[in-house]
């Protein structure tokens, strides 16, 4: 328990107290690895780390591609064995959940990236249709009979000046649609094995529950 409520308080500093910095992981993150594969041997320890990995899910979502696999293939030994205490088969069931919910927060994220996108692209294709529009009048326009009475005449031995734009008109940036720039980061996402080991636990801890109650 004290264990439990000292791990509780430290893990929401340490986002704050240890940045990623160079790292593509930060450094609590890369031991909490380095336990759970040195001491995963130990059921204690993998129970620890597994409890704190479900009640901050939340600061292991950018990093999960570093847990899922081991929590996956621990499931069967936390929830199926006829000695597993009822607290270590809770917490199986939450971890196979959280592997789970976790997918379903890529998909709803790659669901809004993709229709950012989509929303950028009808402006975009919005924008160059009134561009064209615009520069089909200016050419409808360019070709309709000038006024003779507004033709200059230009006598002998005087240069014609050709007209030029204002000065630092060419200089004027494109403005781009927020957002149409940005790229999607690649995804983690569970393996076709990975899913059906965790659909035949969940099956198996059915079928077990049952038959304890016949």
């Amino acid at each position: 328990m004290l264990v439990r409520q000292a791990l509780d308080i430290l893990m929401p500093a340490l986002p704050r107290r240890l940045p990623p910095g160079d790292n593509r992981m930060p450094i609590w993150i890369r031991y909490t690895k380095k336990i759970l594969v040195e001491e995963g041997h130990s059921m204690p320890n993998l129970i620890h780390i597994f409890q704190l990995i479900v009640r901050h899910s939340d600061l292991f979502y950018g990093c999960r591609a570093q847990f899922v696999p081991q929590m996956v293939n621990s499931l069967s030994r936390l929830g199926l064995p006829y000695t597993s205490t009822a607290e270590n088969r809770r917490l199986a069931i939450e971890l196979a959940g959280l592997v789970v919910g976790w997918e379903r927060q890529r998909q709803s994220e790659m669901k809004g990236v993709a229709s950012t996108d989509m929303s950028a692209q009808n402006t975009d294709a919005l924008s160059s249709g009134i561009a064209g529009l615009d520069s089909k009048r200016t050419a409808e326009g360019s070709t309709a009979p000038e006024d003779p009475s507004k033709r200059v005449k230009i006598e002998p031995g005087m240069q014609a000046f050709p007209v030029t734009s204002p000065p630092g008109a060419a200089s004027i940036p494109n403005i781009e649609t927020p957002g149409s720039a940005t790229q999607a980061d690649e995804e983690f996402k569970p393996n076709a094995a990975m899913e059906e080991m965790i659909i035949n636990f969940l099956i198996r801890v059915k079928c077990l529950s049952t038959s304890k109650h016949v």
